[in-house]
């Protein structure tokens, strides 16, 4: 028993250097974007791609101190050389489009973006929603275009970085909750055959689930009224909080595996896992006696007339 147990953690051992062997492979000499890369889950993305032997990471952060404090922090472990700081807000399009620019001269080619950078402030929700959305659209449509085969790029791959919620938990965070739903789906539509084989890039969305950044930490008092505080911290206690650090070794799983359009999840510091969001018409719901809309036609002053009625034999339906 005890052999067996040895010979199953040498296995065990042996497929994890397999898959980082497979992970510096992919890493290995690229030049990496980060958003939102000064703190939290961007700093941390910004040490495993290092780590995993990235040629240059630049980090795109509005907190010009946190940036700062990031790359010497990064250029004391691993040489100035390999990093790059820009001060940037995300969801001013023209800051990026002139950082986008800056980088892929500066750093030949862009091979990797990770569209991190997010806030949540449900009390300024107009700003919430311009970061969330409007940042993370500029961010990713000018990571297709400065990467694109098509136009004179190398072809790459772009996550965006979302959330996948029980509603049941998420109920006090309804905008923060909206802004990361459309990133699954910009990630879905832009991840999509039709652009992935004009493009060459691979678009995927991540959803790490609690983790223990500032922003979660803070969320309790950025809450659109301070009476929903004492339900929403209850809500938290119930769920299990994971590092910045395993986020991050789930994404280079990712990078490893995800087909362009996936969604993947990493939550309760356990192994990634990719879900699929159902299309419309398999959500319909179905009932015993289901109501069966049929169409009548009148004609009146010459003119036809739809109507609806209950083709069934009785009136009224049961939904037992």
């Amino acid at each position: 028993m005890e052999f067996q147990g040895r010979k199953n953690r040498r296995a065990s051992a042996e497929e994890k250097a397999k898959e980082l062997e497979v992970i510096k492979g992919l890493v290995c000499g690229k030049n990496v974007v980060i958003t939102g890369g000064a703190s939290g889950l961007g700093y941390s993305f910004v040490n495993h791609f290092l780590q995993h032997g990235a040629k240059r990471v630049a980090i795109i952060d509005v907190n010009a101190s946190a940036g700062e404090r990031a790359v010497k922090a990064v250029a004391k472990l691993y040489g100035e050389e390999k990093v790059i700081f820009i001060h940037a807000d995300t969801s001013n399009y023209s800051q990026m489009l002139d950082t986008f620019t800056q980088l892929s001269t500066s750093m030949d080619s862009i091979d990797i973006v990770i569209n991190n950078a997010g806030i949540l402030d449900e009390k300024r929700w107009t700003k919430e929603v311009a970061v969330n959305i409007g940042g993370m659209v500029s961010v990713a449509t000018l990571a297709l275009r400065f990467m694109r085969k098509d136009q004179g790029g190398h072809g790459g791959v772009l996550v965006n970085v979302a959330q996948y919620f029980d509603f049941k938990f998420t109920a006090h965070l309804p905008i923060y909750t909206a802004t990361k739903f459309a990133i699954i789906a910009l990630s879905q539509s832009l991840g999509a055959s039709y652009h992935a084989d004009n493009t060459g890039v691979r678009v995927m969305a991540l959803c790490p689930g609690l983790t223990e950044t500032a922003l979660t930490i803070d969320s309790p008092n950025k809450l659109l009224s301070r009476v929903m505080k004492v339900d929403f911290v209850k809500n938290l206690e119930q769920l299990s909080i994971q590092t910045p650090y395993i986020v991050a070794e789930g994404l280079m799983t990712i990078l490893k595996c995800g087909e362009s359009g996936s969604v993947w999840v990493v939550e309760n510091g356990k192994t990634p896992f990719e879900i699929e969001t159902p299309a419309y018409k398999s959500l319909k719901r179905q009932y015993k006696n289901n109501f069966i809309p049929s169409p009548m036609i009148h004609m009146m002053r010459g003119r036809p007339i739809r109507e609806t009625y209950d083709d069934m034999r009785s009136g009224l339906t049961s939904c037992g």
